[in-house]
């Protein structure tokens, strides 16, 4: 939890004076990717359970590589900006990765429940609906949210709530990956790499916690 909390995740706001990006389409292009993903594998092995599996295997695969880039922007990012002052990175890249995430993680939730929906599977569901309650919840402690000036959800709390929600999609990829990699499964070198990945973000971001108060004092010094 301690490298799955918010700080971790987002970083300090990092303001760039001489390398500028647009971020506006990053969380709605990270969306539609999957989207196509989707959409490419169901229309190429037909509207049938064989192309909605497809297209969900592919759409998982997806979203574990846009997670791990969401968990690892900041602290590279802040590694980055140490060994190059002149770049920096916009303050609103972890969020925008988050929320890329949950509608991508949100498209692959569709694609599992379209086919099950019609054989009435009750697994599927409860799996869905708790997926999607934990990305719905990720999304919106991501940042503060507001009512008529008022903060909704205290820092605290949101805190806690974006935390948990990482830790959550954390161990899904990771767990899955360690299970198809001991179990009797065809063998498949891509959950190797995704445990793999999960291990490097985790590392990553326990590194980015213990070094980015004394980047931030240095930063302040300078």
């Amino acid at each position: 939890m301690v490298a799955l909390d918010n700080a971790a995740l987002l970083g300090q706001p990092v303001r760039a004076s001489r390398l500028r990006f647009s971020l506006a389409p990053l969380a709605g292009g990270i969306a539609l990717g999957a989207a196509v993903i989707v959409m490419g594998a169901i229309l190429y092995r037909g509207f049938s359970d064989n192309g909605f599996r497809l297209g969900s295997q592919l759409a998982w695969r997806y979203t574990s590589f846009v997670f791990f880039a969401a968990m690892v922007a900041g602290p590279i990012c802040r590694a980055v900006a140490r060994f190059v002052p002149a770049f920096t990175a916009p303050e609103s890249l972890g969020r925008k990765l988050v929320w890329g995430f949950c509608a991508s993680y949100g498209i692959y939730l569709l694609s599992v429940f379209v086919p099950n929906v019609i054989a009435l599977s009750a697994g599927a569901t409860l799996m869905v609906l708790f997926g999607g309650g934990v990305a719905l919840v990720m999304a919106a402690a991501v940042t503060p949210l507001r009512f008529h000036g008022h903060v909704i959800m205290g820092e605290k709390l949101r805190r806690t709530f974006l935390g948990t929600a990482a830790s959550y999609f954390w161990l899904c990829y990771a767990l899955m990956g360690l299970a198809r990699i001991s179990g009797p499964h065809r063998p498949d070198g891509f959950y190797g790499i995704s445990l793999c990945l999960m291990v490097v973000a985790l590392l990553a971001r326990y590194a980015d916690h213990w070094v980015s108060p004394r980047a931030r004092s240095q930063a302040a010094a300078i």
